[in-house]
């Protein structure tokens, strides 16, 4: 039996496409800044943290008045 391919392309209209651009650059933005506490707390000779931390985390980014761009 022959093995079958499809491609698929994605055509949002302008603004889905800004929308997911910005969903897609909050995630990178996230992903980041958890490396960098991750690389923080071992420089620091500290454990790293687990799922739970890293949630608060990211609830306290969404709190804060500077990053409020994440809610």
């Amino acid at each position: 039996m022959p093995i079958r391919a499809f491609r698929f392309q994605l055509r949002p209209t302008p603004g889905t496409a800004h929308t997911l651009r910005r969903f897609a650059g909050a995630c990178r933005w996230v992903w980041n800044r958890a490396i960098g506490e991750q690389q923080r707390l071992r420089a620091a000779g500290e454990k790293f943290s687990g799922y739970a931390a890293m949630c608060r985390w990211l609830t306290a980014w969404r709190n804060d008045p500077d990053t409020a761009w994440l809610a």
